[in-house]
């Protein structure tokens, strides 16, 4: 049955981009582990399967959807346990509609192909070692120089930061005017002066959370996404849908998990009995069911708001903070229900946990979307 405000076009490629995962990911996820995350191939089978570039308008070559096409990617995601190893991936398709929304017609059209291919990967360069929460202290740079613009600086916990073939980096154009100095610049990632490198997470320990280091790379004028300064601009729409396929990736994932613990607690005795049997599981199970039902339904209302161009920064906060912390609550409580089985690195269960526990930091914290919620009470 189709859930409400998804149209049949949305559950037909929800179906399509499940038979994906099941088929690519699932089997093959402790392989991708071993190799350190999923490899070019495999985002060639995804661009193969139709799932990548929904975004891209038909005039580009692309199906020209809407951002809900996005949220199922996220959702279908966080359904499969081998994401809580590879990280966000997929979900970095979300730069495509960065691209679509800001981009010249010369840039869509060189791009677009590659990106519905998959031969090309995005990332979205803003996070620094020292500027995570407030965009606007950003130092990385880039200062034009004729025909050009030089970056200088450093990005830190960049998602799919360490394998992406292009980058939108976010940069001062106009170091004195904080962010409204700040702009996009498209840089190709074989461009001469960047060096990344992949960082060690304790989530998503196959996934590509990478730290990329500019100096002098020079790229053309031709490169800016949109207008000098407008980086604001496009950073304020990009934040809001993040966080709808965030929370979607939540609601996937704590569905999974509660698919797999009663599984498990209705073949697991204890003294001779079911664990399932006891009421305490049973209390516990139904606690999740709900508070998974809950979040679905805060989601899809929150897609039909946006839809509807009704969708504000405020409850982008709520909705990141409450299905991050529901995912959590869920987990907690399943991997409870394991017992020792729980604990071992190779259960589904455990590496569930600890990708969960991500979901609370990245892309702003728990305690800043308070601060984004309090301060919109105030106003």
């Amino acid at each position: 049955m189709s859930r409400y405000g998804y149209t049949e076009e949305h559950e037909m490629f929800r179906r399509t981009v499940r038979a994906f995962l099941d088929k690519e990911l699932e089997p093959h996820y402790r392989r991708y582990a071993e190799k350190g995350g999923v490899d070019k191939d495999f985002w060639r089978k995804a661009g193969s399967a139709g799932i990548l570039g929904s975004g891209v308008p038909e005039e580009f070559g692309g199906p020209g959807g809407d951002f809900v096409f996005n949220v199922i990617l996220a959702e279908e995601l966080g359904r499969s346990v081998g994401s809580s190893l590879t990280g966000s991936s997929l979900m970095a398709d979300i730069a495509t509609y960065i691209l679509m929304g800001f981009g010249t017609p010369e840039q869509k059209a060189k791009y677009a192909p590659g990106i519905l291919s998959g031969e090309i990967s995005q990332a979205m360069p803003l996070t620094e070692p020292d500027a995570g929460s407030d965009a606007t202290a950003i130092k990385t740079t880039a200062i034009r120089d004729g025909n050009q613009y030089v970056i200088n600086g450093d990005k830190f916990f960049i998602s799919n930061g360490a394998s992406a073939d292009v980058l939108y980096v976010v940069a001062k154009t106009d170091p004195a005017k904080r962010g409204r100095g700040m702009s996009v610049i498209i840089v190709d990632a074989n461009t001469p002066g960047l060096t990344r490198r992949k960082i060690p997470m304790v989530g998503w320990p196959a996934g590509d959370t990478g730290e990329l280091n500019f100096r002098d790379v020079r790229v053309p004028v031709e490169n800016l996404l949109g207008k000098e300064g407008e980086a604001m601009q496009v950073l304020m729409g990009t934040f809001l849908e993040d966080r709808l396929q965030i929370a979607a990736r939540c609601v996937g994932a704590a569905e999974t998990a509660l698919d797999l613990t009663l599984a498990y607690v209705k073949e697991r005795k204890v003294s001779g009995q079911r664990v399932i049997d006891f009421q305490n599981t049973q209390f516990v199970l139904a606690e999740a069911k709900t508070d998974i039902a809950v979040g679905r339904a805060f989601l899809d209302q929150s897609i039909m708001k946006l839809r509807d161009k009704t969708f504000t920064f405020e409850e982008g906060a709520m909705l990141k903070l409450w299905l991050t912390e529901m995912e959590n609550r869920v987990v907690d409580k399943c991997q409870q229900m394991f017992g020792g089985a729980g604990q071992m690195r190779d259960t589904p269960i455990a590496q569930m946990y600890t990708a969960a526990r991500i979901q609370r930091i990245y892309a702003g914290t728990s305690e800043l979307q308070k601060v984004a919620i309090a301060k919109s009470m105030m106003a």
